[in-house]
């Protein structure tokens, strides 16, 4: 059984079925259909641009699958790889040089843009500020370069979860939707009868789950995966396991570029892709960055803010009272966007959302760890989307205790690296 149907439990899932067909597989979620948490409300975009080797393994793997399934397969997952750009400082360029060289020699495509090139390819892009009082004020950097990476882009949240949910299906899985995971049901392996078992000289594995809604009651199961994201520690703190999570709210703010030319001509930038589309672009403030939405002429403005912004241990079930902030995006985002982007000044908020990210404060890494029959997959750090189908293929990996997971393209990569008791990864530092 997996409990969450966002892109790690949809893929869990998927992965567990086609592996081993002839188990009963049975996908459960709180909302009505697939993705309906932070997966559908997150920014959905994927990078292979990491200075951990291991985010860059699990992320690359991941894409070429999602490629596959767009370009070879013909599933339409709204995919469009229309790059990343980080627009830096030169202070910010020194600062990565060692994790842009260890990308390259990993065989991760970038490329450096001088100011120069950035000024040419970006029109109406500001890259300093000797006589802007207010960006002085902000002390907002001059750019002085940039990082592209081509190979990544953005696709469809809801189109991603919605493919790997009807392969489920396809091959016999079992899903129930509206369904909430109350708690862990926690026991001996063999029961005695006796009231306030398991005691601390029996062993103990996890049953199933109590659950309530669509189907109320008991769900009992030989394995549980928990794909729950933030949502993990409420069931897994009572049944005396850390989940090794916090949440953080992430807000995303869409602005029309609809007959605002300087707008309409920052979204079909040209010389960066074959689409002819602007990159993901970050600045060099505050982790603030924009993407072009090429199908609705939006573009979606974010921040990536961690002081003052709280960790969330234990979340509220309803994401409808995780709300953006329209104060947030004018006094704290806004003016630093639209000091390099000037066109932005005036553009009005026509839709606004957030949702969580769900953190390994450790190290910025995933992982996927078991005890007992109980497998934990999360700590996904904002990044599910980028790297869920590895995730999935390690957790199938786990359940049969496999000490190596095959990821697409014949990658090869030790279960126990993202694991918890001989976890062995380089601490991700190229964080947005």
């Amino acid at each position: 059984m997996i409990v969450g149907a966002g892109i790690m439990g949809v893929a869990s899932a998927l992965h567990l079925k086609r592996n081993n067909p002839g188990k009963q597989v049975l996908l459960i979620d709180r909302f009505g259909a697939p993705g309906q948490g932070n997966t559908g409300r997150s920014n959905a975009m994927f990078r292979n641009t990491f200075s951990s080797t291991d985010n860059q393994v699990l992320s690359n793997s991941t894409i070429d699958f999602y490629l596959h399934l767009q370009d070879e397969l013909k599933a339409d997952l709204g995919l469009q790889q229309i790059g990343y750009l980080w627009l830096m400082s030169d202070e910010q360029l020194s600062m990565s040089e060692t994790f842009l060289g260890g990308m390259e020699r990993n065989g991760i495509e970038i490329r450096r843009l001088s100011r120069e090139e950035l000024k040419h390819r970006i029109p109406g892009m500001v890259t300093d500020f000797d006589s802007n009082e207010e960006a002085r004020l902000m002390a907002l950097p001059s750019i002085e370069g940039g990082v592209f990476g081509p190979k990544c882009g953005r696709l469809d949240p809801d189109k991603l979860v919605r493919y790997y949910a009807h392969e489920f299906l396809r091959m016999g899985g079992l899903v129930a939707f509206n369904t909430n995971a109350e708690r862990l049901l926690v026991g001996p392996p063999n029961r005695l009868g006796i009231d306030g078992e398991p005691f601390v000289w029996q062993d103990s594995r996890i049953e199933g789950i109590q659950a309530s809604g669509a189907f109320n009651g008991t769900i009992n199961a030989d394995a549980v995966v928990l794909a729950c994201g933030a949502w993990g520690n409420e069931l897994l703190e009572p049944a005396g396991i850390d989940g090794h999570v916090s949440a953080k709210k992430r807000q995303l703010f869409s602005v029309s570029a609809r007959g605002i030319k300087g707008l309409e001509e920052l979204l079909h930038t040209k010389d960066f892709s074959p689409l002819r589309l602007l990159p993901m672009v970050i600045l060099p403030k505050a982790g603030v960055h924009f993407k072009p939405v090429s199908e609705e002429d939006d573009f979606w403005i974010g921040c990536e803010d961690e002081v003052n912004r709280p960790f969330i241990h234990l979340p509220n079930h309803d994401l409808a009272g995780c709300a953006a902030e329209q104060e947030y995006y004018e006094r704290s985002v806004n003016p630093i966007l639209s000091a390099y982007f000037p066109k932005f000044r005036n553009a009005k908020v026509k839709a606004k959302w957030a949702g969580l990210y769900s953190y390994n404060t450790l190290d910025n890494l995933p992982f996927v760890f078991k005890q007992s029959n109980l497998i934990v997959v999360g700590g996904d750090s904002g990044s599910g989307i980028m790297k869920g189908d590895s995730l999935g293929r390690i957790v199938e990996a786990v359940y049969r205790d496999e000490g190596e997971a095959s990821l697409y393209g014949d990658v090869h990569y030790k279960t126990s690296k993202i694991g918890i008791t001989r976890r062995s990864v380089e601490r991700e530092e190229w964080v947005i």
